[in-house]
């Protein structure tokens, strides 16, 4: 699927005046596990990629019209935790069901394989703890929600080679440090779901804290463009409303493509291939 985790945050009622259709609902997972320490999974995309090429990201895709006619395990669950479930099978073999995370090699139609294996997979053993919707100043925007789920060490996971190229079990703080070090591409909301990840010493300690939210509220970042750099700015810092004003600039895409073809500083996001 689509990496789910790279669209940025906006408040729905907020679209701006750069116009969009609509928002593509998408859903990510992290599923983390204690061996010993916490480690969460991460999957790489291919290095031929024109999108995001070589990033790391979390498990995630899109959500199908066929999500919404899914009832894995109760009748209260929505087609966002349908997808965060099928894309997780797909992707990396592993099946989060009522009987604990089973890995098994996915086949084209995962439900029905899943019916055919007597699996029955479990939404509400997902925690939903986040939520990114891309800046208005972008024509396709993401609405994605991030779930948490927790495995045990005797599932790995395996990726196709070709949609994806590597996985990896790591402790979130290894993950911030080979980004820091410039081995490892990390989108922006990737990175700040890893220092959530990296805030409690275990994955149940995680998964409870995170499953104590009486709300997630979306997160509202602005996209900042100078001549060489382009940054993602949150609420709360210091450039946060003095780049109010240039959301509506309608060059500030062609400032951007700008910084790209020069090579300036980036967020992965924003990277193509060479």
């Amino acid at each position: 699927g689509v990496p789910s985790q790279v669209g940025l945050a906006l408040d729905r009622s907020e679209v701006g005046r750069h116009q969009v259709s609509d928002y593509r609902r998408a859903s990510t997972m992290c599923l983390v596990r204690d061996a010993p320490e916490l480690e969460v999974l991460m999957v790489q995309r291919p290095h031929t990629s024109r999108f995001m090429p070589s990033t790391w990201v979390f498990p995630g895709g899109a959500v199908d019209e066929s999500d919404a006619d899914v009832d894995p395990s109760s009748a209260e669950v929505d087609d966002w935790r349908v997808a965060a479930l099928r894309e997780t099978a797909e992707e990396v073999g592993l099946w989060i069901t009522t009987e604990g995370v089973v890995e098994e090699p996915p086949e084209a139609d995962v439900f029905a394989q899943a019916q055919r294996l007597d699996m029955t997979l479990d939404a509400d053993a997902l925690v939903y703890f986040s939520n990114w919707i891309t800046p208005e100043v972008f024509p396709i925007r993401f609405d994605t929600r991030f779930f948490l789920a927790v495995a045990t060490t005797d599932v790995t996971g395996a990726v196709d080679g070709d949609e994806l190229v590597d996985l990896a079990w790591i402790s979130p703080l290894e993950a911030l440090r080979r980004e820091d070090a410039g081995t490892w591409d990390v989108a922006f909301p990737t990175r700040k779901t890893l220092e959530l990840l990296a805030s409690e010493p275990t994955a149940e300690r995680l998964a409870g804290r995170l499953a104590e939210l009486d709300i997630v509220p979306p997160i509202q970042p602005r996209l900042f463009v100078s001549e060489d750099e382009a940054r993602i700015v949150l609420p709360g810092e210091d450039m946060f409303d003095a780049i109010e004003a240039d959301q509506a600039d309608p060059d500030i895409l062609s400032r951007l493509a700008a910084v790209v073809a020069k090579g300036g500083h980036l967020p992965a996001e924003f990277k193509r291939r060479k």
